[in-house]
């Protein structure tokens, strides 16, 4: 994000609801391409890759997105739709096509849902931006129609596509009537710590999330945005992302689909060990200990 993050910002939420009204419209026209990762070595950590406990959407708003899953490669090129099953690690590159590179992504909030953008920086790594929250649950549990697609092999192969669109469709209409619900009150905070905090919770799951990547992606020195994050929370912006970390994992431990170590590395916690050290700094109990308090 450029700098101008340190003064007042639109409201992204009519470029949102124009990037969304015009994939249905490619859609209703028969030309939305609908890409759909395979559900292959779940919960897996691999090299340069990670995943999230939650489906995300992505729209390619421009150029292209080259993925890599255990299922294979392929690319999403402009106009195109992509739906990242929960679980599944994928690596993305950014590519500068017919048009320079850009990317929405709807993701999972425990609060409600994510609408975040990706350009592509100098050493064509995705750096996000632009991070709207659209509050409620009806926008969160939306999400469970791309688990419906991610499912959609148990549809007779004749009715895939149907199918597939008209959760896509039920998924876009639903995040479009959120998002044109009256804004709530902005959190506490200067534009740059808020804009901090949403852009970290959109990274939590890739052990990559630094003070340093983010201040990049803010457009500020990581001693500036250190410095400004510590005074306005109390708290180190190192040691939030840390706190956050285990708070999702909290979260994560009552699914009982996840052992110890996926939920660690779901969270963004890079090894099993380093996962049980820090939760058990923030919380006084190891993650198995956690689960079992949990379980009576």
């Amino acid at each position: 994000m450029p700098a101008s993050v340190h003064a007042t910002r639109p409201d992204p939420r009519a470029e949102f609801e124009r990037d969304l009204s015009r994939t249905l419209e490619r859609m209703h026209a028969g030309r939305l391409r609908v890409h759909v990762a395979p559900e292959i070595d779940l919960r897996r950590p691999r090299p340069g890759a990670h995943f999230h406990p939650t489906p995300e959407f992505f729209i390619q708003t421009g150029g292209g997105t080259d993925f890599v899953c255990p299922g294979g490669a392929f690319r999403v090129r402009t106009g195109d739709v992509c739906v990242m099953p929960r679980g599944v690690p994928h690596a993305e590159t950014p590519r500068d096509l017919r048009t320079p590179y850009g990317i929405l992504v709807c993701m999972h909030r425990s609060d409600g849902l994510y609408l975040h953008r990706g350009r592509a920086d100098p050493a064509r790594r995705i750096q996000g931006y632009g991070t709207t929250l659209v509050p409620g649950t009806r926008g969160r549990d939306a999400l469970r129609y791309l688990d419906d697609i991610a499912a959609r092999d148990n549809v007779p192969r004749s009715g895939q596509k149907r199918y597939t669109e008209a959760l896509v469709e039920a998924f876009l209409l639903t995040v479009l009537g959120e998002l044109q619900r009256p804004a709530q009150t902005a959190p506490a905070g200067s534009a740059l710590v808020v804009e901090t905090e949403k852009l970290a919770h959109t990274h939590l799951a890739d052990p990559a999330l630094s003070v340093a990547a983010l201040a990049k992606g803010l457009g500020c020195t990581p001693d500036h945005l250190s410095r400004r994050f510590h005074r306005e929370r109390g708290v180190t912006l190192n040691t939030w992302i840390r706190r956050e970390r285990v708070r999702a994992a909290q979260e994560l431990l009552a699914d009982s689909r996840y052992n110890i170590a996926e939920v660690g590395w779901a969270c963004g916690f890079a090894t099993p060990s380093y996962f049980i050290r820090v939760f058990r700094e923030h919380t006084g109990l190891t993650p198995r200990l956690f689960r079992a308090g949990q379980a009576r």
